[in-house]
């Protein structure tokens, strides 16, 4: 039990008393009656206020929240008692994970009456989180004092990528060097490999299309039509080790891949291919084979929302054999890791034809800007020329990195962070209708 402020300004009226126990005989007998009737307005207070079993807390709103993105979090008071209640709510929320500001959600409750309540949390770490109790302080019938109730009202949330993005692209036409949104297609007549159908010849068209045997048959140039191919298996492949643990911009490599991931899979499936996904480091942790629709995706979003990064160096060459003994049909592999040094890349480079001999493989590698900005500082100090020494020499090593994986024949593009979705996309759409050379 807790005392309110009406409850203290009631008892500094006894001061006055006091004071003119001083002028006056016996006030101080008053005095301290008039605190013994306070005290006992008090115990009556709390003997005729709310009890635990005249209000009932339930939580409103979906489980499902994005990282990195302002979730509204709902609890609702059911006030069961015949009088108004004053109350004052506070969730217990997971420690770290969460930032949230004004957790203290403060209102009244009309007899008999249901209302929501409503406070905001920012999660900043993918996962499943337990929300623990919620604490209901109420105000008694009299104002004097206050009830804490503790309900149980353990809720598990699951933090998934930031599915807000992935809302918002909702899509998309493209052409061969970008896409934009507002179409229901990724169909680009023309490229591609499926044949489509004839058309009449028109300048600009490529010569090597011309069917000839219609030509001859109607006496003008015809040519073939072709469209993208449908239902190719586009795969996934993300690595939680070791280069996937450091953050750019605030924001955790592994993060960004993540929502990456999800929206290059609706993509794919939009677009008729079938997308698979791969999450690996020492091994392979999961492996979702190809398809599409609504079942296919709830299925990688509960792989995706729950995986970590280590500090552990991924064993690349399991993970390629594994993937080839699973894999039969060619397909497009995007590529998820990073590699720190020359060293590293060749490494790679010695087990990568496990996949690449019979596949299209496009290794994404993320840009930290951080490096480029002390690269060109101005020197000031023996440190500055340090830093910036090593900045250059970091860099010069990761184009060299590129430049290897794509004399070998690997198509290796390096994205900035706020980018990384949109080359990722672009670069599906450019290999699909063979225009990424």
């Amino acid at each position: 039990m807790g005392i309110t402020k009406q409850f203290v300004y009631l008892l500094c009226g006894g001061i006055l008393i006091l004071i003119l126990a001083v002028f006056l005989n016996n006030s101080f007998t008053v005095f301290i009656m008039y605190n013994l009737i306070c005290a006992a307005l008090l115990i009556i207070d709390y003997f005729i206020s709310i009890d635990d079993s005249d209000i009932h807390t339930q939580r409103n709103g979906e489980y499902k929240l994005s990282i990195y993105e302002n979730e509204a979090m709902g609890i609702q008071i059911y006030n069961k008692s015949n009088y108004k209640l004053h109350v004052e709510i506070v969730d217990e929320i997971p420690d770290f994970y969460f930032q949230t500001e004004n957790k203290t959600m403060k209102g009244t409750v009309m007899p008999q009456e249901k209302k929501d309540f409503q406070y905001n949390i920012f999660p900043i770490k993918r996962g499943a989180f337990t929300f623990g109790n919620i604490h209901v302080k109420c105000t008694g019938r009299l104002r004097l004092c206050t009830k804490i109730f503790k309900i149980k009202l353990q809720q598990e949330y699951k933090v998934y990528p930031n599915m807000e993005n992935l809302r918002s692209y909702k899509l998309n036409m493209c052409n061969n060097r970008s896409f934009k949104q507002g179409q229901k297609s990724l169909k680009t007549i023309g490229k591609g490999t499926s044949f489509e159908s004839l058309r009449e010849f028109v300048a600009g068209d490529e010569y090597k299309k011309i069917n000839w045997k219609a030509t001859a048959r109607e006496n003008k140039p015809i040519i073939n039509q072709y469209e993208p191919e449908k239902n190719q298996h586009v795969y996934i492949l993300i690595d939680t080790g070791r280069t996937m643990s450091y953050t750019v911009r605030g924001f955790r490599k592994l993060d960004l891949v993540v929502n990456t991931a999800l929206v290059l899979s609706d993509i794919v499936n939009q677009n008729g291919d079938k997308s698979g996904l791969m999450v690996f480091n020492t091994k392979v942790d999961d492996m979702i084979m190809p398809g599409k629709g609504a079942n296919h995706r709830g299925k990688i979003m509960d792989v995706l929302y729950n995986i970590d990064n280590t500090n552990q160096t991924s064993n690349y060459d399991e993970v390629f054999y594994y993937f080839k003994k699973k894999e039969r049909h060619r397909s497009i592999i995007f590529f998820f890791s990073d590699f720190n040094t020359l060293e590293e890349a060749e490494n790679i480079l010695k087990v990568l034809p496990a996949i690449s001999k019979n596949n299209l493989v496009v290794v994404i590698l993320i840009k930290n800007e951080s490096i480029e900005v002390i690269s060109s500082l101005s020197i000031k100090c023996k440190d500055d020329l340090f830093n910036k020494g090593v900045a250059i020499e970091i860099l010069d090593e990761r184009r060299k990195i590129i430049n290897l994986l794509n004399r070998k024949g690997i198509l290796c593009i390096e994205c900035e962070p706020e980018k990384l979705q949109f080359t990722v996309v672009n670069k599906y759409i450019q290999v699909k209708n063979r225009t990424y050379l």
